[in-house]
């Protein structure tokens, strides 16, 4: 049996593992919100004990905590993530008749903070690889000083001042690009969407209009890690002896830098890209709370206001979120093995690079 497969089975397994922690830890912290549930669909102030125990006995809190989870559990293996509900003042409200499926809006919530977080991260390998070859190649230049200059710049500024800025100036003073909203990358029907901001809101030009901006703030934090990062890896490739041997044989300095070092650095940078998953999830938040984009933050902060929680909405979005976090990184180390196969063949030395490996 190959090493890899091994391997591939053994982070399988600790992923399963921690989407089974994540369901109990996200389970048991929101079935104490609030200490007595019968509140989300019930006015405690007015409602009669008959009322209370019936409200108790819909949301399923009477039984036992065992099945509770269980039936939570099952529900969310077969994508039944609940329907939405409010909270309705002096009435009665039952989940299971009213509302809407959670899952299908967790998932358009999805695409948008997918459509932030892939862009953000194209423009930033678009940027941070030339800068750190180009630093790399030029040890204590000028552009290699200027480059670190701007890269504790980028590092030391909240994403949310730099959404600020460049809605200031890019959207409201200069009127390059909209300031607000959302557009659906198909064109569709005009619609009187909220977050549609144009006239004519949809199709690739509308989508992409309105996500230039926060693909740039998305960007200009990790620009400044990455590029570093970068230089840091081609400056140790760059005194190895296969790169003399390469200069030796007469391959001028763009075949050395992008076709043999370049190569050889790239571990490291997907290493630290699955490291910081989570972090790009949360730069997104402050990204649609900036310019009110429908994404899983935005949804995340409405569905905490109003009359009361959408306790259903919060569980899906913490479990949506969880979960895409443990299966990046899962792929994360399938491309890690794919790129050098020695990993698999060190399992319990550190030299994994699974989400399991990094929190233990």
């Amino acid at each position: 049996m190959p090493a890899w497969f091994g391997f591939i089975v053994r982070r399988l397994i600790s992923s399963i593992v921690m989407l089974l922690v994540l369901t109990m830890i996200v389970f048991f912290a929101f079935s104490r919100i609030p200490s007595n549930p019968a509140a989300f669909l019930i006015d405690l102030r007015y409602a009669t004990p008959e009322q209370v125990e019936h409200a108790n006995h819909v949301l399923g809190t009477d039984r036992p905590i065992y099945i509770q989870y269980l039936k939570f559990l099952g529900r969310a293996v077969q994508g039944d993530l609940g329907k939405t509900f409010r909270q309705q003042r002096g009435g009665f409200t039952v989940p299971d008749s009213t509302g809407t499926p959670v899952l299908p809006q967790v998932l358009k919530a999805a695409a948008v903070t997918g459509a932030i977080a892939f862009g953000g991260a194209l423009l930033l390998f678009l940027v941070a690889i030339p800068i750190g070859t180009i630093a790399a190649s030029k040890p204590r230049s000028t552009f290699d000083r200027a480059s670190a200059g701007v890269s504790m710049i980028g590092i030391s500024t909240h994403p949310l001042v730099v959404a600020l800025l460049l809605q200031l100036f890019l959207a409201s003073t200069w009127h390059w690009l909209p300031q607000t909203g959302y557009c659906d990358f198909f064109p569709k029907e005009l619609s009187n969407d909220t977050f549609s901001s144009g006239a004519a809101c949809s199709g690739p030009v509308g989508w992409a209009e309105h996500l230039v901006i926060p693909w740039i703030v998305f960007a200009v934090f990790f620009v400044a890690l990455y590029s570093r990062m970068i230089r840091a890896r081609m400056l140790e490739v760059l005194d190895q002896d296969f790169i003399r041997t390469a200069r030796a044989k007469g391959a001028p300095q763009r075949r050395v830098l992008f076709s043999h070092a370049l190569p050889n650095s790239v571990l490291p940078i997907v290493t630290m890209l699955a490291m910081d998953i989570g972090t790009a999830i949360g730069i997104c938040v402050y990204i649609e709370a900036v310019f009110r984009m429908p994404g899983l933050g935005y949804t995340t902060l409405t569905s905490m206001g109003g009359l009361g929680l959408d306790l259903p909405m919060l569980v899906g979005i913490t479990l949506f979120t969880g979960t895409t976090i443990i299966v990046l990184n899962f792929l994360v180390d399938m491309l890690a093995v794919i790129i050098d196969p020695r990993i698999s063949q060190s399992p319990r030395t550190g030299r994994g690079f699974g989400s399991l490996a990094r929190v233990t």
